[in-house]
């Protein structure tokens, strides 16, 4: 019986996962048993369907327990019986820690004991010695005096016999004890990877089933685990030359649920199903009145323009609605539940990330120069392209790749099927600009009613190298949102420069506040564009 996993549906936060398989049943009630699922499985989950009509199913649940090579006697360690039912290659490894630390007690009782034996052997060679010299002493005194002494030179040779035989015992005792300390150092290893594994939590799913004959039946059990994400993660490879963009998305994968997905079809999923959720608590909403204020207060602040894309091109393809709240945190796929194909690949339970690829796409290209002096002070190479995939594009981190190689990270948010969209790779090293802004400010009189501030900027650029340039310079202008505040922008030569430079007037300003000028930069070439406006307030306005 093989009930393994066939196909992993990874969503957001957790996976799903269906196992298959063909199991030999006998007619009537009986209980086909998975082990070594993972033990952190969502129990309301469980499903279980056999494709037999002849079989139904009475019963599915998840048993859990720690893993069967633990202690003797737990409630989760196998009998003989259970040993026996074990795979080869888990009931070759299985190792009890008390049995191990049984055996380490054995082998620390038998080093110490031969530690003593060599101590006690060094002993008595030393007696010999000292028995050796005093008799020694003993026949040079004898000597001196002219007196004979017998049975010396036996006597000598019982204690050269004896200081003999305590040092081989010594020898003996000492290598048993290095023989004993080097087996206790390796069990103390195996006893470490024993308890590390004594404390790993297993489960097993128990199928309750019913059978008209015997025979083989398709089984098909599927659940839901935690521990398992992914994440969109996309390739822009940018061919200059013939204006060509090769785009890769690929999905990030990570999961420690407990269990490896060996050879299993991927699907990576933007659905977001629900375990079931509480209504939050409803708390009271007090409104107290108070006193208009004498001045208004107001404040400059970045908003941000939120588009899927830069519109529809001719490519056909579903259409997506821009602008909007700021997405919440996760992947933003404008609520399509969009469902990326992954193949058959193989996930370990690692918690490592698992690139895989998950769709491609070719397009022809528009590549522009843009510069944004107030953002950065580089002209960036700016590629328009079009998503002529099968899918929207997921908003997430994009690695740049031009012919010279690997050139940068940028960011992409959601682009629908047919949509266009925008891809910058960097700086262009021959152009340089420069950007200059003033301010002066004429507050109101004891008689006057406004309040003036007077912006201008002037923006430099520079061609250093020998082909000429065309760039696209943008500003941005604040807008009012307040009566009391007025913004007016100037004419497009109202601000011109002292120095002898080619001064650019053609501009275009939009409702959003953005100035842009198109720039012919000639080789070697100067131009540069300015800007003026002014922002007037009442006397009461404050903050600006």
């Amino acid at each position: 019986m093989s009930i393994a996993i066939a196909a992993v549906t990874v969503l957001e936060d957790r996976a799903a996962i269906t196992r298959r398989g063909t199991v030999a049943v006998t007619a009537g009630q009986q209980r086909i048993v998975i082990d070594r699922v993972s033990p952190v499985l969502a129990d309301k989950t469980l499903t279980a369907t056999a494709a037999n009509v002849t079989v139904g199913i009475l019963d599915i649940r998840c048993e859990r327990y720690v893993a069967p090579w633990r202690e003797t006697g737990s409630i989760a360690s196998p009998t003989n019986a259970g040993r026996a039912a074990l795979p080869e290659g888990v009931r070759s490894s299985i190792e009890r820690p008390a049995e191990l630390a049984a055996q380490r007690a054995a082998l620390a009782t038998r080093r110490d004991d031969a530690v003593v034996r060599a101590a006690l052997s060094r002993a008595e060679i030393d007696a010999s010695g000292e028995l050796t010299v005093a008799a020694l002493a003993d026949l040079a005194v004898a000597a001196t005096r002219g007196q004979a002494v017998t049975g010396a030179a036996a006597k000598l040779a019982e204690f050269d016999a004896d200081a003999a035989t305590a040092s081989s015992r010594a020898i003996d005792a000492d290598v048993e004890a290095a023989d004993l300390a080097a087996a206790i150092e390796r069990l103390d290893a195996r006893i470490a990877s024993a308890e590390a594994e004594a404390g790993e939590q297993a489960a097993r799913i128990v199928i309750d089933l019913v059978a008209d004959k015997p025979g083989e039946v398709p089984l098909s059990v599927g659940y839901v685990v935690p521990g398992a994400a992914w994440r969109p993660y996309h390739r822009a490879i940018l061919v200059r030359d013939k204006a060509t963009l090769d785009w890769q998305t690929t999905a990030c994968v990570w999961q420690a649920t407990g269990e490896d997905w060996i050879d299993a079809e991927l699907t990576f999923s933007l659905d977001r199903p629900s375990l079931g959720i509480e209504p939050p608590d409803l708390a009271d909403d007090l409104l107290r009145a108070r006193r208009r204020p004498d001045s208004v207060a107001v404040e400059a602040r970045e908003v941000e323009i939120h588009t899927t894309g830069l519109g529809p091109s001719q490519v056909p393809g579903p259409r997506m609605e821009g602008g909007g709240p700021a997405p919440p945190p996760g992947i933003d796929d404008g609520g399509l539940g969009v469902r990326l194909a992954g193949g058959r690949v193989t996930v370990r339970c690692d918690g490592m990330p698992h690139r895989i690829a998950a769709g491609s796409f070719s397009s022809q290209v528009q590549l522009s120069l843009v510069a944004m002096p107030l953002v950065s002070p580089w002209v960036h190479l700016r590629a328009r392209a079009v998503n002529t995939g099968s899918a929207p594009i997921l908003a997430g981190p994009v690695d740049l790749i031009m012919t010279s190689g690997y050139v940068g990270r940028a960011e992409i948010g959601l682009v629908a099927t047919g949509e266009k969209f925008h891809v910058g790779f960097g700086p262009e090293a021959d152009v340089r600009v420069h950007r200059v802004e003033t301010r002066e400010r004429d507050d109101a009189g004891i008689l006057g009613g406004w309040n003036v501030q007077t912006v201008r900027v002037a923006v430099r650029l520079s061609n250093l190298g020998a082909t000429k340039r065309d760039i696209v310079v943008s500003e941005r202008v604040p807008i009012s949102e307040v009566e009391q505040v007025e913004v007016s922008v100037a004419a497009a030569d109202a601000y011109l420069l002292d120095q002898e430079v080619t001064q650019v007037t053609a501009r275009a300003l939009d409702d959003r506040g953005l100035v842009s000028w198109s720039v012919e930069l000639p080789p070697s070439g100067r131009r540069a564009v300015t800007l003026e406006y002014k922002i007037k307030s009442q006397r009461n306005v404050a903050g600006v």
